[in-house]
């Protein structure tokens, strides 16, 4: 059988394997959406992303953006026939996801026609299960399993039509695959932030939320570059200088924070909150972002040369001390009050367990 196909069926068939399993429970639903989510939020911030930008320049931004508040405007026109939101986005999501492993279809019969490429090979394999496993979870909520597995079939379908179009024409990578994974990324970051379920982690579950982020966070770094791009390696330099130049002033600014702040206002558990929370890294991929697309225009490195120089203020050793002092803390925060609660997005139903998003399961 074709690797090219071997990779895309097995990848799909893992992400709806750990879905279907995760659905059912609680226990392992918790770390497996956890992983999927900051599995992919990360792919889209160092793989899919910058990739679009290498190969669409910086304007693909715009494109990413749009796509991420699209489904607000398309489900409040939407909303007198009755759609809500979280389909809404979803649909859009999938839609834009069935381009995207159409485009990874066509990658997978590029790495595999003569020269095999295993960096994006795995690459694509290792993004691919997440991914499936988001919206497999996402569908099983809206529609039942069954739902799900159809969707997921439709998937593995796009792939397949992008290996097989490789195979009739190995010069086949449109010029539009730039701004649709563009596209794709800002559409799936609407959905993990508008997405992260209903169903709330027992507290003595929420540690193996905490692990699932810790391995989804680490797996783009560990699996290599989706495709050769030298913006996305670049990025992921910068991204790891950023942090590690960071991290120290972070952490001394909230134990400053914490020890200066007015007894009636002091509480650590805010201040750790507040450092360790969404914002800090979003902040920091933003300025790891800043960093390298400065970079690009000419040479100069403005912003990444400034925080270069910022880490050799503090020791290296002391640096990558705090990067991991942060890195705990944060993971601790999750293991303590769940993924949700730490993004932010868990929703709140009030005293009973009704829901107010789709739940139409299919059980036949």
């Amino acid at each position: 059988m074709d690797l090219a196909l071997v990779i895309a069926v097995a990848s799909v068939a893992a992400g709806v394997i750990a879905a279907v399993v995760a659905d059912a429970r609680l226990w392992v639903l918790a770390p497996v959406r956890a992983f999927a989510v900051v599995a992919v939020a990360m792919a889209i911030a160092v793989h899919i992303l910058p990739e679009a930008i290498d190969g669409g320049g910086w304007p693909v931004l715009a494109v990413a953006a749009a796509g991420l508040i699209a489904p607000l405007f398309v489900s409040r026109a939407t909303a007198r026939l009755g759609a809500r939101h979280r389909r809404m986005a979803a649909e859009l999501g999938y839609v834009a996801v069935l381009f995207h492993q159409l485009s990874d279809g066509l990658a997978l019969g590029a790495a595999t026609d003569e020269v095999r490429h295993w960096d994006l090979l795995i690459g694509v394999g290792a993004h691919t299960v997440p991914l499936i496993a988001m919206l497999t979870l996402t569908f099983a909520e809206l529609g039942g399993r069954r739902a799900a597995v159809v969707r997921a079939l439709g998937m593995l379908a796009a792939t397949v039509v992008g290996i097989v179009l490789t195979r009739a024409d190995d010069t086949l990578l449109p010029s539009a695959e730039p701004w649709l994974n563009a596209a794709v990324s800002g559409l799936l970051l609407h959905v993990l932030v508008h997405d992260s379920g209903d169903r709330e982690v027992p507290a003595a579950t929420r540690p193996l939320e905490a692990i699932g982020v810790a391995i989804g966070a680490t797996l783009p770094f560990v699996t290599g570059g989706h495709e050769h791009s030298g913006l996305t390696h670049s990025l992921r330099e910068d991204l790891i200088t950023v942090v590690i130049a960071a991290a120290p002033w972070i952490v001394a600014g909230g134990a400053l924070a914490a020890l200066t702040a007015p007894a009636y206002r002091r509480s650590p558990r805010t201040v750790l909150r507040a450092v360790t929370g969404p914002v800090t890294a979003l902040g920091l991929v933003i300025a790891a972002y800043a960093a390298t697309a400065l970079t690009d225009l000419d040479g100069v490195r403005s912003i990444g040369q400034a925080v270069a120089d910022a880490a050799t203020v503090v020791p290296r050793p002391v640096a990558i001390a705090a990067a991991i002092a942060l890195a705990a803390l944060t993971l601790l925060e999750i293991a303590k009050d769940g993924l949700l609660t730490w993004l932010g997005t868990r929703h709140d139903h009030g005293h009973g367990h009704g829901h107010d998003h789709d739940h139409d399961h299919d059980h036949a």
